[in-house]
């Protein structure tokens, strides 16, 4: 009997806390009208023949010396800001390890020394400023 009643017990407690919570904090949140919404980029930002050639010159340009002792597999995510003009505006790197990053954003300020990139263009066809997100991925042998 005890089993019986624990069931639907169990169902109706599952129904009554599984609303939707993201919906209760968006709607007490006003928005600002004044500030426009980033624009949707259709065709993202390229480096000259493509985002792989700027990685293979990254892994030219990087100090292998310095990063000896620091671990077999070294990841970080490189974001760079491009204007409508193709010109490298910002250039970040995230990952675990902060020699590492260091490292890959000065090969990757080397790499970019006299490229222009491809702007980004948006639905229209108009170029937009574009923020590009490259996985860097470095094993040392």
């Amino acid at each position: 009997m005890k089993k019986i009643l624990l069931l639907p017990t169990l169902l109706l407690f599952t129904i009554g806390f599984s609303q939707k919570i993201a919906d209760r904090y968006q709607s007490s949140q006003p928005q600002d009208q004044s500030v426009p919404p980033p624009p949707r980029v259709a065709f993202p930002a390229q480096f000259p023949n493509g985002n792989k050639t700027f990685l293979k010159m990254i892994h030219q340009n990087i100090n292998k010396n310095n990063l000896k002792n620091l671990g077999s597999t070294l990841n970080t995510e490189i974001i760079l800001k491009i204007d409508q003009q193709g010109n490298v505006l910002n250039i970040s790197t995230y990952g675990k390890n902060e020699i590492f990053n260091k490292e890959v954003k000065a090969a990757a300020t080397k790499s970019i020394q006299d490229a222009k990139w491809t702007a980004g263009k948006n639905n229209k066809g108009e170029k937009v400023i574009d923020i590009v997100k490259i996985p860097y991925r470095f094993k040392n042998l």
